[in-house]
């Protein structure tokens, strides 16, 4: 029987996913030596090759492809047995892992921090910030604030209300250029979008006014941008009221009425049931509850 250590099939899968050395130890966290000793202590054990070279890329060879899987099988029980064995602590007391998008991270985790600091002294908070979702059957993290309803059947979800939207341009603008009193006039301003997040134009096709992306003078896919250049100056942006409302920006229609964007709580099933986690849970349900419609 091999002697094997499951740190070399974790470097393998790093290495594989990442496609070079460089990458994986970035999303990993663990550094290009290990990762390279790691890969050829499995090698030598199993007794064969899993990587050829393609420039400064790592392709998985024939026998490395047949691999692959089972070692994604292997990490997905290791996982599992994580989250089980976190799930059946007792201790009330540790920290706790939330991931949110930057934007909660800039206009809503520091008030949420400090209130269950006051309420949980006991307990302490990872924050993962990240804007592409990261995956908590994974254990990435224990419990997520999302935009959207979690797709992944075996997670716990809850709606915590609705992000209302309107529309934002800042006083120094509206003196150079003007203040719109219909959504028609925003044809002749400057428009601040998104890139590759066509929501804002789906929306508004919906209310009956039709925008490309072109007709935004500055795209980026981040409200918290496009509150910060909204506020310099550039022009009109459609912003979450929970942010422009703690900007110094100019509502603008405030009659409009715009497709509200879900606020979701997300956590693994078996972390749920970890005291210190469901606390954690319970405080985000009051916490976003209190700033978020429920309608």
């Amino acid at each position: 029987m091999l002697d094997m250590d499951w740190r070399w099939l974790r470097s393998f899968v790093a290495v594989a996913d990442a496609g070079t050395m460089y990458l994986a130890q970035k999303q990993s966290g663990i550094s290009q030596p290990t990762l390279s000793r790691h890969i050829k202590q499995l090698e030598d054990a199993l007794g064969v090759s899993l990587f050829e070279r393609s420039g400064r890329n790592l392709v998985l060879s024939q026998q490395g492809s047949a691999l692959f899987e089972r070692a994604l099988d292997v990490r997905r029980s290791v996982k599992a047995f994580e989250r089980q064995a976190v799930g059946l602590s007792e201790e009330e007391g540790g920290s706790v892992r939330v991931t949110m998008s930057h934007n909660f991270g800039w206009y809503f985790a520091p008030d949420w921090l400090v209130s269950l600091k006051e309420t949980h002294p006991e307990i302490t908070i990872d924050l993962v910030l990240e804007d592409v979702p990261v995956n908590l059957m994974l254990r990435e993290a224990e419990i997520a604030v999302r935009l959207y309803r979690p797709q992944q059947l075996d997670l716990i979800a809850r709606q915590c209300g609705y992000s209302a939207r309107g529309f934002y341009a800042s006083q120094a603008y509206l003196d150079v250029h003007g203040r719109p009193l219909h959504l028609d006039e925003l044809k002749e301003h400057q428009l601040i979008g998104f890139d590759r997040f066509m929501a804002w134009i789906e929306h508004a096709a919906e209310m009956g006014y039709h925008f490309q992306r072109d007709d935004f003078v500055f795209r980026c896919d981040s409200y918290l941008h496009h509150a910060r250049v909204a506020e310099a100056g550039l022009g009109v942006a459609v912003l979450p009221d929970w942010i422009g409302q703690r900007s110094e920006l100019m509502r603008l229609f405030p009659e409009v009425k715009m497709p509200g964007l879900p606020v979701w709580l997300a956590a693994p099933p078996d972390l749920h049931r970890n005291p210190r986690v469901s606390r954690v849970w319970d405080h985000l349900v009051d916490a976003l509850g209190k700033v978020f419609k429920t309608g």
